[in-house]
């Protein structure tokens, strides 16, 4: 039995954000079993206000179910929804919503069970076309509360989708809100990979008419800018975790290689020197080493090599023809996928090859990307008909499909937490810095 002491952690952000005087509580969950999801029990948010707050109260309760829900931390049931009750629940969750006319107030209140005790009132303040964001950082502070590290909710995910004959690229919220369109090129845009801070998102393109290129453009939109352009292959970009490099695959000593460049695409450094392909470079988090993909061996698998190219070594022996490694961002395990018969299933294993484990299988599934608390895959699959974007929680549950409305979509990326920027380069806006011409 572990026990969760729960803190109050005050958070500042562009919202207004007001921790109500709260002292840390002593109150404490006990967590029944390794890996168990928490129970706990969301009841209807209070609406007050303006006449219409009811309808944006509705709404706003099922985005906060939906989001702990979907946080891989709680087991949750609703008040509203005629199911469980709150029987056996270990929290209550609930509060109040005001609006007044473009003005919104979240009290969020989380409360022990069965003495009702306050864990966490917190109090968000925003625009009502804020509406969702207060919601995802009071649910992103619950599960803080009670595993010490924030929750997902206000990430982003990017992904590839057929428009016409094209493909383009997109971003939307985590559970598929706020979509909209990145590029408009009419060609064809795959690999979208996220900047460390997520500001910028760079991605391979045949715009242009020409083979495919790595180009850099801001995740919140505006024109893209060349990063590589250099004769034959430039493709699989990726920033390093400090953002200061580039790994990508480049052809253009005739073979396909992989190298770093720095952050405008320029000084290429190559790391791998084979006849056979190397391609698919991802980075470890703390930048010291690269897993990619080779088929030195015959048939394409996995490696992992230093940040300089040297100790090559195959990954995993346990499954055959495996590409797309993902490095988790705690570092302890790697993604990747594994050819079967109706196309790809996807598995994990330790950042030394062992211990590998099938994760999601069922029609083909492609380009695992790890969100960044580590509890999550996002993913492309066929399984339901038409490739879409799906979500893992890596914990038995089925995946999820993300709204993405209706389009046909893979590639996708998750992008850090609001805010996550680390030791990132602050690359300054001129198209200069963002890679060179247009």
């Amino acid at each position: 039995m572990k026990r969760i002491v729960v803190l109050v952690v005050a958070a500042l952000s562009s919202i207004t954000l007001v921790a109500r005087g709260q002292a840390p509580s002593d109150v404490r969950i006990d967590i029944k079993g390794a890996g168990t999801r928490i129970r706990i029990h969301c009841e209807s948010l209070e609406a007050l206000g303006d006449r219409n707050a009811h309808s944006w109260s509705l709404q706003a309760d099922e985005v906060l179910a939906n989001d702990l829900d979907g946080s891989a931390v709680f087991d949750v049931s609703r008040s509203w929804s005629g199911g469980r009750d709150a029987t056996g629940a270990q929290a209550i969750v609930g509060g109040k919503l005001t609006v007044r006319g473009d003005d919104l107030k979240l009290e969020g209140l989380v409360k022990d069970v069965p003495a009702g005790r306050p864990i966490l009132a917190r109090e968000y303040r925003g625009k009502l076309n804020d509406w969702r964001d207060l919601v995802h950082r009071f649910s992103d502070d619950i599960v803080l509360q009670f595993t010490g590290e924030p929750g997902v909710a206000r990430t982003k995910i990017a992904f590839a989708a057929r428009n016409g004959r094209a493909k383009e690229l997109y971003v939307m919220d985590v559970d598929g809100a706020n979509r909209r369109q990145l590029t408009q090129d009419g060609s064809i845009a795959l690999s979208p990979s996220f900047s460390p801070d997520g500001s910028l998102l760079l991605f391979t393109s045949y715009r242009g008419g020409s083979g495919p290129r790595v180009f850099v453009a801001r995740a919140a939109g505006g024109r893209p800018f060349l990063v590589s352009g250099r004769p034959g292959l430039n493709t699989s970009a990726s920033y390093s975790p400090d953002g200061r490099e580039i790994a990508c695959t480049l052809s253009m000593d005739g073979n396909s290689e992989v190298y770093l460049l720095d952050p405008k695409g320029g000084n290429p450094r190559r790391l791998t020197n084979q006849r056979a392909i190397d391609t698919a470079p991802a980075f470890s988090p703390t930048g010291r080493e690269i897993a990619f993909t080779s088929d030195r061996a015959g048939s394409p698998q996995v490696y992992v090599m230093d940040h300089e190219g040297g100790n090559a070594r195959r990954l995993t022996f346990e499954v055959d023809y495996t590409d797309s490694p993902s490095w988790s961002p705690k570092g302890d395990r790697i993604a990747f996928v594994s050819r079967t018969s109706r196309g790809f299933d996807i598995y994990t294993c330790r950042a030394d090859g062992s211990d590998a484990r099938l994760v999601v299988s069922g029609g083909s599934n492609e380009n695992p990307h790890w969100s960044p608390d580590g509890r999550h895959l996002v993913f492309s699959s066929d399984r339901d008909g038409a490739p879409g974007i799906y979500i893992s929680d890596l914990d038995g549950r089925a995946p999820r499909r993300v709204d993405t409305g209706g389009l046909s979509a893979t590639s996708p990326a998750w992008s850090p937490r609001p805010g996550e920027s680390g030791s990132f380069l602050n690359l300054n806006t001129t198209p200069s810095a963002l890679g060179g011409r247009p």
